[in-house]
């Protein structure tokens, strides 16, 4: 098994098409309010969701999909995705490190139009289980100043989440939907996917924060580092971050923190 051999592996899917009803269903799933027209700015991991599974389930990295986890994500939106666009989706393998016990993929994603401009633009960690010896993932970032707390809620995780997100974001790893095979990847039963975690937190804090109807995500980054289960109720945070439309967020189980090293910026509400 040589996992670097991923390095530098390109993936290109044309004919991403922002779709009404999937959109509508991505949003409902999340609690996501964005304006009549325009998808969730999250629901581009729904778009990319195949390149992810052409990465993880490459024969070089050799393992079970429910044995993959997602790590760290990072987002930049350049404009709202259309409702009825055709966008193509690329991707690379940035690098594939030591990460923890095990090892991590990191995969640059874009969605871009018709025209070639990137509308988002994506970094992904995922963490694999079992480590092959590869140096140290050594990236480091900036975390802006915490301010005052601008906001405070509770979002419930039902037990019926994980199909419905699997569905809504075209992302049916077991380690979701199946209580066995989610137990032999050291978790005590099915997991809610971290994307949903965090969609379904940042747009409830983005929805109390806006106060224009064009203000929207701009930028996010997040680390993953307890996972969810089906029937918990986590409490998000967000706190004035040095800079105008920032917000470092917090979000905690039992007091414990499910998202770490976690911020946003939110453009078009002054």
């Amino acid at each position: 098994m040589n996992r670097q051999a991923l390095v530098g592996r390109k993936y290109h899917q044309p004919g991403l098409i922002v779709d009404a009803a999937e959109s509508a269903a991505y949003a409902s799933c999340v609690g996501d309010e964005s304006p009549e027209g325009v998808a969730p700015p999250f629901f581009a991991v729904k778009l990319v969701a195949g390149l992810w599974r052409r990465i993880y389930q490459a024969p070089e990295l050799g393992t079970a999909d429910q044995l993959v986890l997602h790590a760290e994500q990072r987002m930049l939106f350049h404009r709202p995705m259309r409702i009825g666009e055709e966008l193509t989706g690329h991707a690379v393998v940035r690098d594939v490190v030591g990460f923890g016990f095990g090892d991590a993929a990191i995969i640059r994603c874009a969605l871009s139009d018709q025209d070639g401009r990137d509308i988002v633009v994506m970094e992904s960690t995922l963490a694999v289980q079992g480590a092959s010896g590869l140096a140290p993932d050594r990236r480091r970032y900036t975390q802006p100043t915490k301010k005052d707390l601008v906001v405070r809620l509770e979002k419930h995780f039902g037990e019926e989440l994980p199909q419905r997100y699997a569905d809504a974001a075209d992302d049916h790893n077991p380690l979701h939907l199946d209580d066995d095979l989610a137990r032999q990847a050291g978790h005590p039963r099915r997991i809610v996917h971290g994307m949903c975690t965090l969609a379904t937190g940042i747009s409830a804090l983005a929805n109390k924060l806006r106060t224009r109807p064009e203000g929207r995500l701009s930028y996010l980054r997040a680390r993953f580092t307890r996972p969810v289960l089906p029937g918990d109720a986590v409490e998000f945070t967000a706190h004035q971050g040095g800079a105008s439309g920032t917000y470092l967020v917090g979000a905690k189980l039992d007091g414990r923190a499910v998202l770490k090293s976690t911020w946003f910026r939110m453009t078009g509400n002054d």
